[in-house]
């Protein structure tokens, strides 16, 4: 991040990941970052949800600690902000499983956490509860939101925190049914994320897994990342992976260029005013 922090460079990271097998899956995004952070030196890194890739036959997902663990020393070694995906866990106080996103400072240190409002099917079938809380952190004097997954498609729910942000970070899993193509899977997230940047007039950042044969659940490789101030310049203003690869995309917002673009909308009657 520069002087006064007039831009942030973010990361996406869209892991092969190994279902079940979390230790190897880890290796991957340990190597992923680690090129990455020596390449471009993001500010914020954002993995996928259910990024330690671990349920058990039952269900239940496993090694809440170990992926805490991992997360944190990944944001301490490679001196970035992260937000750690998401996990599922266990909250003694609702005695039900919740699915957190953890926000780490540079130092490995807990910002905030996220607990998914809007759950897919598979959560609900498992009794996963639902959070009620939204999330606004100052990652260095960035205002960055936090959503997973299924959230994105309700706009009522970014617009409650668009004001106060200036990214929104949203890690994914997605899920597609077997007879479902990817590519459309992709075509569908990129729509909405553009959307949800272009009518907030916010970055917005979206990680998921890679399309890959091995996984029991089909993702789409959906991970991009949307600056609407980007304008004209069109393939600055989304940034994907090709194919739903394994990768990552890269970033730098002008939080300046998009505050003017922010005001300019706002006086243009495209915005609703501030209260």
């Amino acid at each position: 991040m520069n002087a006064r922090n007039a831009t942030i460079t973010i990361c996406t990271i869209q892991p092969a990941t190994v279902w079940m097998e979390p230790d190897r899956t880890f290796e991957r995004i340990d190597r992923e970052l680690a090129a990455i952070c020596q390449q471009h030196a993001p500010d914020l890194a954002l993995l996928p949800e259910h990024f330690n890739s671990a349920m058990d036959e039952e269900g239940e997902t496993i090694q809440w600690d170990a992926a805490c663990r991992f997360a944190k020393d990944l944001a301490r070694r490679y001196q970035v902000n992260l937000i750690a995906g998401s996990i599922e866990r266990w909250d003694a106080d609702a005695q039900a499983r919740v699915n957190t996103a953890l926000v780490l400072d540079r130092d490995g240190c807990e910002l905030g956490s996220y607990q998914k409002r809007r759950l897919f099917g598979y959560e609900i079938k498992r009794h996963v509860v639902p959070g009620r809380d939204s999330l606004v952190v100052d990652v260095e004097g960035v205002r960055c939101g936090v959503l997973i997954c299924a959230d994105l498609w309700f706009p009522e729910q970014v617009r409650e925190i668009a004001a106060r942000i200036d990214v929104l970070c949203v890690p994914a899993q997605t899920t597609i049914r077997p007879e479902s193509d990817p590519a459309y899977a992709r075509m569908l997230w990129h729509t909405m994320a553009m959307t949800r940047a272009q009518e907030n007039v916010i970055a917005v950042a979206v990680s998921d897994h890679a399309v890959t044969a091995e996984a029991p659940f089909r993702c789409g490789g959906v991970a991009s990342l949307t600056d609407p101030s980007a304008q004209p310049d069109l393939p600055a203003m989304q940034r994907v992976i090709q194919e739903g690869a394994a990768g990552y995309a890269v970033a730098e917002i002008d939080l300046e260029r998009l505050a003017r673009f922010r005001d300019y909308r706002r006086v243009s009657g495209l915005l609703p005013p501030l209260a």
